[in-house]
């Protein structure tokens, strides 16, 4: 049997390119290397915006909804913003992912678990994708295999995309401590080129920092003495802290589309620059790939569509908010100190979670912080 196509990698981006292809009533078999649902190492946060891709059926495994932010610079001082309407939902990417690849499956979709893809073969109206367990010919290939990306190896080998690292806790609260089921704490100084943060959970909080500029500092030792100021979390000793990597935002990709495959999500580094969340631009990258193999399959396009869309639609918010990221982590205290006396400063980037506004437009009027609330 040879399948129309072959998803490597069911996180966010692998199972919306799965469903999309297979309610099409396509042929698509999904490998996954794990058994679902399985643990990811991730911070569970997922802005509003995505409702704007996915609807709201996603809501049943939403554990919190956020409407506050706390924000502090290097664990010392701090204000805080309300929101009148959610700007995130909290959830376990368990759950998350495990509820996405279920409704690829009700679409159609095959799904093959503990199998992962370990070498690909181009051949002349096919790609040969071979796991330890078989072999699967599909007439394209989507690559959705995470940061540390098979695919983008073998069949892009000239790409080279940029890693930032994280380090993530998921914990109960201290003995006779709480944190807010509607805020969350984002810390803008503890460690360059990133961030510190807590979210809350249904019955424990996830913290952790992460930093797209890697080098002379220590994550570890950055957590550690951050989270000693966190009078909510246990001590370190009683965490269980775990490091992942973080594709960093990269315009200069050799190329996303080859003749039969493609690359999606994080396997295409297509990560907010500003916060690392890589879900929403996941599930519209797999969206896009999609489009651009239904395309190929039914009327011979070429995959290159596909990356056309993602340059002229993702890239320039990934652009825009690559600049505001690097604004806010060369100068963290400045922009501390400028938000914390105007807190309404952060309305426009609520607007951003909201899916009310773009990153582009919130770099347009970012020179007159004025013009973000007219």
């Amino acid at each position: 049997m040879i399948y129309d196509a072959i998803v490597i990698g069911t996180g966010p981006a692998g199972s919306t390119a799965a469903f999309e292809l297979a309610r099409r009533g396509y042929r698509v078999l999904a490998l996954e290397k794990k058994r679902h649902p399985r643990y990811k190492v991730c911070g569970g946060g997922l802005s509003v915006r995505l409702d704007n891709l996915l609807g709201r059926h996603y809501h049943t495994v939403v554990e919190r909804t956020v409407t506050r932010l706390v924000i502090t610079c290097n664990g010392e001082s701090s204000f805080e913003v309300s929101f009148d309407a959610p700007l995130a939902y909290m959830t376990m990417r368990s759950r998350f992912d495990d509820h996405l690849i279920c409704q690829a499956q009700e679409a159609g979709c095959d799904l093959r678990e503990n199998e992962p893809a370990v070498e690909f073969n181009a051949l002349e109206d096919s790609v040969l994708v071979r796991t330890p367990l078989g072999e699967y010919e599909g007439r394209t290939v989507i690559g959705a295999d995470g940061a540390p990306s098979r695919v983008a190896k073998t069949l892009f080998p000239k790409n080279a995309i940029p890693l930032g690292v994280a380090l993530e806790s998921e914990s109960a609260a201290a003995p006779g401590r709480s944190w807010p089921d509607d805020g969350l704490l984002i810390d803008v100084g503890i460690i360059r080129g990133g961030y510190a943060w807590i979210f809350p959970k249904s019955d424990h909080l996830s913290s952790g920092v992460a930093t797209f500029r890697r080098g002379r500092q220590d994550p570890r030792l950055l957590y550690g003495q951050w989270g000693q100021g966190q009078p909510t979390l246990p001590p370190l000793e009683q965490q269980k802290i775990i490091g992942h990597l973080i594709p960093r935002f990269s315009p200069k990709a050799e190329s996303l589309a080859g003749r039969r495959a493609l690359l999606i999500g994080d396997a295409a580094g297509m990560v907010d620059p500003f916060l690392g969340e890589g879900i929403y631009y996941a599930v519209w990258s797999g969206r896009l790939a999609a489009e651009a193999v239904a395309g190929f399959l039914k009327e011979k396009t070429p995959l290159a569509r596909y990356e056309e869309a993602v340059r002229n639609e993702i890239y320039p918010e990934l652009w825009a908010a690559s600049r505001i990221a690097g604004i806010v982590y060369r100068f963290p205290r400045l922009v501390f100190k400028l938000a914390s006396r105007n807190p309404r400063w952060l309305a426009g980037y609520g607007k951003v979670l909201q899916g009310r506004r773009s990153y582009q437009e919130l770099w347009r009027r970012g020179l007159d912080p004025r013009r973000w609330f007219k």
